[in-house]
């Protein structure tokens, strides 16, 4: 027997957690002939056909995902054409909900593995290697000779049972790796089909220490945990919390999803005393219309989730992403602005304007019809209009998206977003506003460099009527030179700059002294050395911190000009990235 479990990620940089469980399951139980592949959905279909093909499975099995089922699909008609003997499999979250339909849809396809993988796994191996008759294997969808059928489900899977999926870490370098320390969620959005399952499964947190070591002990960038709400258990997510901050190794960070309105007093003392890019939180809000949240049956204490998120991003050593999701029930462009408005005042670090996708199996796919919820009927399934919300309106709202990414998101555009922020009515209306503005230019079409994007910027202002003051393009700088050493400078900006005051600049590096004072890790640095990876940069103002929760900038022209030192080392860069600086005396 040969079977190859096959993962279509939607990036190379990402890692498929089922395979790897699956396959590791296999070698516990010393099962041969089991092997796993990893491909992304960016690569030509006839390559992928090609080494599939090669591969002369007697058993091919699909990871399917909203991302990738499209082109599983495709794959497996012509597979099925040219290698008539492997048999086609298809398993995952996307299959799950609808496997006997598949079959009928899809006469390529020879058995759906529904629901959960893991419980059914053992079984399966013993019908491929024919000890047991496919039939007996719970959650499987397959061909028979009375017609299609799906046998019954499996029991839930016991989290102490799952394998430690990577046996390849050092092969993982710069990939983000997965992990699940729970499977459920206590909540019952109507939009997530962690919904079906009311009680939470933990994994034994024994069993859990032993997973961080291995990942601490590789030193990985990054662990981004799956897990629906990490904090819906306060103890167990608070002891893997001070495990981790307690076994810290200084580099590796750990993304959760968690509720902010389920953080405490205790979370946020604790929270507030880890390394700086430690820890990394993903806080859906998803909307802040009561009607809005009643109607996707989500409750949230908001007043105690924004009061959590300031207190996050007080202490400044938490990455915040929070998100909004557009095209909810009840949400009109005016509810969904106030939304946008009131969580961008907290200024997370991320603010992600996502898009209802009406999942198979979700419960709100199901009140579509009934809610005048119109969507896409391919992949993602994404929402198109609604009686609330028209195409028009959703064509206004992907345009703030994509100016919020370019724009907000980059951490770019920081101070100078903060001074022209105010000459509009809202955050709403200014994101609003620059992505009209993108739009009727054409700058959508065609990809920018960053120093484009500051014209672009300064373009739309000019149109707006605000005009660009001195100030403003010095901010621009400003942003700039936070983020790396500038070279390339925006059209604007006079090229002589960054070399108005060499004499002044180059006296700074050469001296023992001032290199002492302001510099004292780079003392055997050469002056060449160190101007080339910190950046002296006069300024016609004062910087003034705003007070913000984003650490960013005003000026203050009657206090004169000022010179700043950027420093570009990772390890003192904040975590949004931006670098060090000093305000020297003149």
């Amino acid at each position: 027997m040969k079977l190859v479990l096959a993962a279509m990620n939607a990036k190379y940089i990402h890692t498929n957690l089922a395979v790897r469980y699956l396959d590791q399951m296999a070698k516990n139980h010393s099962i041969d002939g089991v092997s796993f592949v990893e491909y992304t959905i960016n690569q030509h279909l006839p390559q992928l056909l090609r080494e599939l093909f090669l591969l002369k499975a007697d058993y091919l099995i699909f990871s399917c995902y909203l991302w990738n089922i499209s082109q599983v699909l495709e794959l497996c008609q012509d597979l099925k054409k040219i290698a008539p003997k492997t048999c086609l499999i298809l398993a995952g979250p996307e299959v799950s909900y609808h496997g006997t339909d598949l079959l009928k849809e899809h006469p390529f396809l020879d058995m759906i593995l529904c629901g959960e993988g893991e419980p059914a796994w053992l079984p399966f191996l013993n019908a491929c290697q024919k000890t047991i008759p496919f039939s007996q294997v719970p959650g499987l969808a397959l061909r028979t000779p009375h017609g299609i059928v799906q046998t019954p489900s499996a029991p839930a899977f016991d989290l102490s049972d799952l394998p430690f999926p990577y046996d390849d870490l050092d092969a993982l370098e710069n990939r983000i790796l997965y992990f699940e320390a729970s499977r459920g969620c206590p909540f019952q959005c109507s939009y997530c089909l962690s919904s079906h399952e009311e009680k939470v499964r933990f994994m034994p947190l024994p069993q859990l220490f032993l997973a961080m070591d291995r990942f601490l002990s590789h030193r990985v960038k990054q662990v981004k945990f799956v897990d629906r709400t990490f904090n819906c258990n306060k103890p167990y997510a608070m002891t893997l919390w001070k495990y981790l901050a307690e076994h810290d190794n200084g580099i590796t960070n750990f993304h959760f999803e968690i509720a902010g309105d389920l953080l405490d007093t205790d979370m946020l003392s604790f929270l507030s005393t880890v390394r700086k890019g430690l820890f990394q939180f993903e806080v859906g809000v998803q909307s802040t219309n009561p009607l809005t949240l009643a109607g996707i049956t989500r409750k949230t204490h908001l007043k105690k989730l924004f009061a959590n998120c300031r207190a996050i991003n007080e202490r400044g050593n938490l990455h915040l992403h929070l998100d909004l999701i557009a095209g909810l029930p009840f949400d009109t462009l005016q509810t969904f602005a106030r939304s946008f408005n009131e969580v961008f005042a907290l200024r997370p670090q991320q603010l992600q304007l996502g898009f209802l996708k009406l999942l198979k199996g979700s419960k709100i796919r199901g009140q579509a019809p009934d809610m005048q919820i119109s969507y896409s009927e391919r992949p993602p399934y994404e929402v198109l209009c609604t009686q609330w919300l028209p195409f028009s309106d959703m064509l206004i709202l992907k345009e703030v998206e994509e100016m919020v990414d370019t724009f907000y998101n980059s951490g770019r555009f920081a101070n100078i977003l903060e001074a022209i922020l105010p000459k509009f009515p809202s955050a709403f209306a200014f994101f609003c506003g620059l992505g009209a503005y993108y739009t009727k230019h054409g700058h959508h079409l065609i990809p920018h460099s960053k120093e484009r994007h500051y014209e672009i910027l300064r373009s739309f202002c000019l149109d707006a009527g605000l005009g660009f003051p001195t100030e403003w393009e010095q901010l621009c700088l400003l942003d700039l030179c936070l983020h790396e050493k500038p070279k390339k400078l925006p059209a604007f900006l006079p090229p002589d700059v960054l070399f108005q005051h060499r004499t002044q600049t180059t006296a700074f590096y050469e001296s023992p002294e001032q290199v002492q004072r302001y510099l004292p890790a780079y003392t055997d640095e050469s002056p060449r050395r160190l101007a080339k990876i910190t950046h002296l940069q006069w300024f016609p103002f004062v910087p003034v911190p705003t007070g913000l929760p984003n650490h960013t900038y005003t000026y203050t022209l009657e206090a004169g000009q000022s010179a700043i030192l950027f420093d570009y080392a990772p390890a003192l860069r904040s975590i949004t990235g931006r670098a060090a600086m000093q305000v020297l005396p003149l």
